[in-house]
């Protein structure tokens, strides 16, 4: 387990480490000079009861809460120190209020250096702690009396600190590794090293995972891991180490508050959805603000969505890692004063839409949650699909993990979307009613168009999970398709009497013509009609379903969509790439340049294809199959 020191300056915290340890936590030229611990300092004690033990010593002067709160960063319990002589100080008690915030609960409060202070000062003192800590997480903690140099206590505390290190929860090596970088050094012959702490997942040096910082692009290898200087080839989570990184590294990053990732894992973002504590006497403005997450501190600002909940989003200066649960504090900067204190709900907030309500409730709901299983099911209840790729990287799930959230009965999953059974349902009563609606009001359409159905009665549903539905409803019998068009099976469309005649001869001609349908004035010549007059028909037809009109006097038949795809889908799947150039479609199909670009414009209209770099691609739902077609 990992252990952070928290206290005023000089109440004796290093002095502690280094009778608990052997060793001086303060290794700066400077700090050694001054007496006053700078920058974070680490040591280990080996128990052959309670294993290895790492510390973390924190500086105590104001002037590095920063620093301060880059060492609780992954830390399982802390050591609260207050000096005998003294009691507690302005920095006692903005530490204690920091370890609230950052939601350690597990502490020993230690009062030093008790040979220097009176018998009243002690009382004093102890009285002073026992009620500093009264109504904080840390009330019911256990108080040790320690004089560092004389040695007496110290039993005392090391056996507190064995029983807090047997009785410490193990944390859960599931999940993608997730290390926080807390120093950056160079090694002769071994070239970049860094500390810090690993707080989700494993790594090891036999498995080479894809590892990349979050704050640069290429690939990190791991040469070699160490914990407390002897090499060990795995890591694990809740433990510090130090790891010789080779490959995407710079003079620049690896820096303090980086953090080092499974490549699947790599996002950030500057907008932080979150739940916030505010200190009494405190108010959270809407100026500039200090925000601490992890190891890291980034200038933003706060925008309230439910104050009396304490829910708001964070808008950062520049991108930052995080996932669900991650701590955040936020400071004002030039006062130097802690302002309020939380966790994030969701790493990836939404710009447009935050202040709506159900975007609130859907925030709201998520506070208190700690298993992924758990949100899953409350993000369902507030959102009509989930992108489970988006998921997992919130809660920073492995493959593993996330098929097994998705196992609950109540989750349907759908390539990369879940979305609950009863949504499912009622997106398919839904899409029935808007077709018994259109049928009604217009009986003289064959049906609706599947992109018009989609967006009039599922718009919040991805196109690929309502063209699924739609399938099982073809499936199931409760919809007919005629290419695009999707009907009732009991529907018969009534076209009025003068266009029913016509009807039969325009399908015959276009039909027979295959994949070059005449242009109106052709069609109109070979039925005897003004070109007027047959574009009129013709314009009649498409509105009911009957025709598509790939060009403004150029139709095919909705079962020849199917065709029209074909052809793409034969040059994707013979291109390197998956794409296919405009020249490539009108040689396959042969259909001329002219109506090539026609057909192409209305392939990327329709949802088959879509446009990039001069290339065309086939959208997920159109590259394993062609909509069947037939009338």
């Amino acid at each position: 387990m990992i252990i952070a020191t928290a206290g005023h300056v000089d109440h004796g915290k290093t002095t502690l480490i280094k009778a608990l340890t052997g060793k001086n936590t303060d290794q700066l030229a400077e700090e050694q000079r001054r007496g006053l611990t700078i920058d974070l300092g680490f040591a280990w004690l080996h128990d052959t009861q309670a294993g290895s033990i790492g510390f973390v010593d924190v500086p105590g002067h104001s002037r590095f809460i920063r620093t301060m709160l880059a060492g609780l960063a992954g830390v399982d319990a802390a050591l609260l120190v207050i000096a005998a002589d003294e009691g507690p100080m302005p920095q006692t008690h903005e530490h204690l209020v920091l370890l609230e915030l950052t939601g350690i609960e597990r502490a020993i409060v230690v009062i030093s250096a008790i040979e220097r202070a009176s018998p009243q000062q002690l009382s004093n003192c102890l009285k002073a702690t026992q009620q500093l800590i009264k109504d904080t997480r840390l009330a019911g903690s256990v108080i040790t009396l320690v004089d560092a140099i004389s040695g007496r206590g110290m039993d005392e505390l090391l056996a507190s600190i064995r029983t807090l290190a047997l009785t410490t929860p193990i944390r859960n090596p599931d999940g993608l590794p997730r290390f926080l970088i807390d120093r950056r050094f160079t090694v002769p012959g071994a070239g970049c090293v860094i500390t810090g702490t690993l707080l989700n997942g494993r790594l090891s040096t036999k498995d080479q995972t894809s590892l990349r910082l979050a704050a640069t692009n290429g690939e990190i290898r791991l040469r070699g891991i160490q914990i407390d200087g002897k090499p060990v080839s795995e890591i694990v989570s809740g433990q510090r180490g130090a790891l010789n990184l080779t490959g995407a590294v710079n003079h620049t990053h690896p820096q303090r508050g980086d953090w080092l990732l499974n490549t699947d894992m790599v996002q950030s973002s500057q907008r932080l959805d979150v739940h916030l504590r505010v200190l009494p006497d405190q108010n959270v403005h809407r100026g500039t603000l200090q925000i601490i997450i992890g190891a890291t501190a980034v200038s933003g600002r706060l925008v309230w969505l439910d104050q009396s909940a304490g829910l708001a989003q964070l808008l950062l200066d520049k991108p930052v890692h995080s996932i669900v649960g991650d701590t955040v504090i936020l400071r004002e900067p030039a006062a130097n004063i802690t302002l309020a204190g939380g966790q994030v709900l969701d790493p990836q907030g939404r710009q447009r839409g935050r202040s709506k309500p159900e975007s609130v409730a859907r925030l709201r709901a998520l506070v208190g949650i700690t298993s992924a299983s758990d949100a899953l099911l409350t993000e369902l209840q507030h959102q009509a699909e989930i992108d489970l790729h988006s998921f997992a990287q919130r809660w920073n799930l492995s493959k593993t993990q996330i098929r097994k959230v998705m196992t609950h009965p109540e989750v349907l999953t759908l390539g990369d979307m879940a979305l609950s059974k009863s949504r499912w349902a009622q997106s398919q009563q839904r899409l029935l009613q808007v077709i018994q609606i259109a049928h009604a009001s217009q009986p003289e359409q064959l049906g609706v168009h599947q992109q018009v159905l989609l967006n009039r009665a599922i718009p919040d549903l991805s196109q690929v999970t309502g063209q699924t539905i739609i399938k099982q409803l073809i499936n199931d019998g409760q919809l007919r398709q005629h290419g695009t068009v999707l009907a009732l099976p009991d529907h018969q469309p009534r076209l009025p009497e003068q266009d029913q005649k016509l009807w039969p001869k325009i399908r015959e001609a276009i039909k027979n013509a295959g994949l070059r349908p005449p242009i109106v004035g052709e069609l109109g010549d070979q039925l005897g009609l003004q070109r007027d007059e047959m574009l009129a028909v013709m314009q009649r037809l498409q509105a009911w379903g009957y025709l598509l009109p790939v060009a403004p006097n150029r139709f095919y038949l909705p079962e020849q969509l199917g065709d029209l795809a074909a052809v793409a889908q034969a040059l994707c799947k013979n291109s390197s790439d998956s794409g296919f150039l405009a020249a490539e479609y009108r040689d396959l199909s042969g259909i001329g340049r002219n109506l090539t670009i026609k057909v192409l414009e209305y392939l990327d209209r329709s949802g088959v294809t879509y446009y990039r770099a001069e290339r065309r691609y086939l959208r997920p739902a159109w590259r394993d199959e062609v909509m069947p077609g037939g009338v």
